[in-house]
């Protein structure tokens, strides 16, 4: 014990801060050495799975030090989460983001300049505000804490373009001591997180990451059946789990074919109201049973020890979210299943989202043409998807490439307001249930039938003396029937362009979107890697993070030991997964031939892997159909609008040579099939 206080000269404080403040008896693996080195003022860069207590090793240093301790944090729930942990342990906390109200800010401002809190939480976009900025700087920063580090760098799985700003915030506010943290960061993100907030010599903390009680699996799947099978099965043998879906859509369908299977299954997305997804949530911590169906919005702060499981429906884009997501089963030290539901379909999927991320030159200069068209556009992105034929996702990546490239801005929220009108059927309709009976007379007696009018949930409830919920389900009901026609407020942001010049004009550097792009589809190859390694899938997982040294064979993974789970019914061997789809049985060689000198030639001038071209599956759909339009080259699997404008004239040029040479199309609803040494080819 004297050693350790030698080499951890604040560890007995520590020790007693722990247990003043937290009620704990003795650190988690890891803890100590970090919080000592952030008390001596070290800047300081932690590397700490999920589940291992990343979140202490700010805040203990937060109580004994003196001063505000300033966390950014990149999502509302879990700083909400946060502060609400630490209030109830008494701890002064709070946070200040965009869902408060302007007397909640002015009042958290007020006791902040008062010095009442030791610990403040804010969004990264907080900066923007140069008010808020100064008043921090005057009070003084004691330690700034920057969680979920890995979004500051461009080549982690969750950047945020606000986060590459914190090292210039950093630079303002002069804090005697910095601590980076983050649950999954590859060597190279860790240099990233360093260089970007301008830390000078900092002590860099990358242990722990291996979790033996997660049994790690990976199951070959065909369709949506067999993925609802495999997890009706995790599901029955019993405990807590969360199944992770790509959209919405699947995870709307998953939750619904569980429910249909009497699993207790909660759901949880984005698109869902605040309340509906905080209900989700509180079931599911309080359930010793439940399963949290959900797309990546769902985990973020969840700190239930239980979870025996976390089953991926869908593949996610990078090992990074992935492992991180799996951290959250076993946190009680008891066996836990990882399982990956695998279907290489579904990297088609995640290629389209990441272009669509990512979206092309036409889709940028369209979006920037419309908002040329009107001073404040204030529709949402929906309407400004339709007017410019793409989708909301394409949508709203090249409004954020244009916010952060200084081209637009962002106004505050709509009003909130519903446009209700009666029609004629409203003065005879006899609803069954009440609340919406007390709905309908109380618009009867306030609105005319057949003319809009507007008004605001709050407004309805003391009217009607409903909840909110009540009103929304009650309005849905009636709109059902035909008796109101509803138009819903406009809860969004108006956009703004700050300049009036053609796109052709604008300078927009796009080079660093591309850049990005083909970062985030060989991160998605790695992940690829991972479902189709034939060897220890845990060795490959710390090998990938860094850690040399990890064993060769781990008795704990379904390479090393056997698969935990049963075949589902119709599933093909587990030997390894298997592309689905039927083989392309015809396509012309010579047309296969020159498409994959072209991308060998193309991607060595552009040092990429040729597979972020093209990938071998993509490019025989193309030797197979041979497009020669635009129409005809985005119907083959694996395409899209940025490749057809980067590649789209030399691909043609390649398929009218085939043709001329007697060629003829063979038009294919599938994708062909892949075989795994395909995958691994680079040229």
């Amino acid at each position: 014990m004297r050693a350790m206080l030698e080499s951890l000269p604040f560890l007995e404080d520590a020790q007693r801060g722990l247990v003043r403040y937290f009620g704990l008896s003795e650190f988690r693996p890891g803890q100590a050495p970090v919080i000592n080195s952030v008390l001596s003022g070290r800047n300081t860069v932690v590397v700490m799975p999920t589940g291992a207590g990343k979140s202490l090793c700010y805040q203990l240093p937060a109580l004994l030090l003196p001063g505000i301790t300033l966390v950014v944090s990149p999502l509302i729930a879990l700083m909400k989460d946060q502060v609400e942990q630490l209030t109830a342990k008494g701890i002064p906390a709070t946070f200040i983001n965009s869902s408060l109200s302007d007397l909640e800010r002015a009042e958290r401002l007020r006791k902040l300049r008062a010095r009442e809190y030791k610990l403040l939480y804010v969004a990264p976009e907080r900066f923007r505000s140069g008010s808020f900025l100064e008043l921090i700087s005057e009070l003084g920063v004691e330690l700034f804490a920057v969680d979920e580090a890995h979004c500051i760098s461009q080549w982690g799985h969750d950047f945020r373009p606000d986060y590459a700003l914190l090292g210039q915030v950093r630079k303002r506010l002069r804090p005697p001591r910095t601590v980076a943290l983050t649950a999954t960061a590859t060597p190279e993100v860790r240099d990233d997180i360093v260089r970007v907030l301008l830390m000078k010599d900092p002590r860099v903390f990358a242990q722990g990451f291996d979790r033996p009680n997660l049994f790690l699996d990976v199951v070959n799947v065909n369709g949506d059946e067999e993925r609802r099978e495999a997890c009706a099965q995790l599901a029955a043998k019993g405990g807590s789990g969360i199944i992770y879906c790509s959209t919405r859509k699947a995870a709307e369908g998953m939750h619904s074919a569980l429910v249909t299977r009497k699993v207790r299954a909660v759901l949880y997305h984005a698109g869902m109201e605040d309340d509906a997804r905080r209900r989700a949530q509180e079931d599911f911590m309080s359930a010793k049973e439940a399963v949290a169906v959900a797309t990546n919005a769902f985990g973020m702060g969840i700190d239930k020890s239980d979870i025996r499981f976390v089953a991926h429906a869908n593949i996610p884009r990078a090992v990074e979210a992935y492992y991180q997501e799996i951290g959250r089963a076993g946190r009680d030290g008891n066996p836990a299943t990882a399982a990956l539901l695998f279907n290489h379909a579904d990297v088609y999927t995640q290629e389209r989202l990441i272009e669509s991320s990512h979206p092309s030159e036409s889709v940028l200069s369209d979006v920037w043409s419309a908002l040329q068209g009107v001073e404040e556009f204030d529709r949402g992105v929906h309407a400004l998807a339709g007017m410019v034929g793409a989708s909301e996702f394409e949508v709203s990546a090249a409004l954020k490439i244009f916010e952060r490239e200084g081209k637009l801005e962002r106004g505050g929220r709509g009003e909130g307001e519903y446009g209700l009108t009666l029609t004629d059927k409203a003065p005879t309709a006899q609803p069954h249930a009440p609340e919406t009976q007390r709905l309908l007379r109380s618009l009867l007696e306030t609105f005319p039938v057949g003319r809009q009018a507007t008004t605001e949930l709050p407004i309805l409830a003391r009217r009607t003396a409903l909840s909110e919920d009540e009103l929304r389900h009650a309005l849905g009901l009636l709109e059902k029937a035909g008796v109101v026609r509803v138009r819903k407020p406009f809860a969004g942001r108006s956009i703004r362009a700050l300049e009036r010049v053609p796109f052709r004009e604008l300078s927009v550097d796009l080079s660093r979107v591309r850049t990005q792009e083909r970062h985030n589809l060989l991160m998605l190859k790695r992940m690829t890697d991972y479902a189709y390694t034939p060897k220890c899938r845990r060795a490959f997982i710390l090998n990938y993070f860094g850690q040399a040294d990890a064993a060769t064979v781990c008795g704990t993974c379904d390479r090393c030991a056997g698969s935990m789970m049963p075949k589902p019914s119709g599933s093909t061997s587990r030997a390894a997964p298997a592309a689905s789809g039927a083989p392309v049985r015809v396509y012309s060689e010579l047309a296969s031939t020159e498409l994959r000198r072209w991308r060998k030639d193309l991607a060595k001038d552009l040092d990429v892997p040729p597979f972020i071209i093209f990938n071998d599956a993509t490019l025989l759909g193309i030797a197979a159909e041979l497009p020669v339009d635009r129409e005809s080259f985005l119907a083959v699997k694996g395409t899209g609008e940025s490749r057809w404008e980067r590649f789209g004239p030399k691909v043609v040029e390649i398929c009218l040579m085939a043709r001329a040479a007697g060629h003829e199309p063979q038009a294919s609803p599938v994708p062909p099939r892949v075989r795994k040494s395909k995958l691994r080819r680079t040229s």
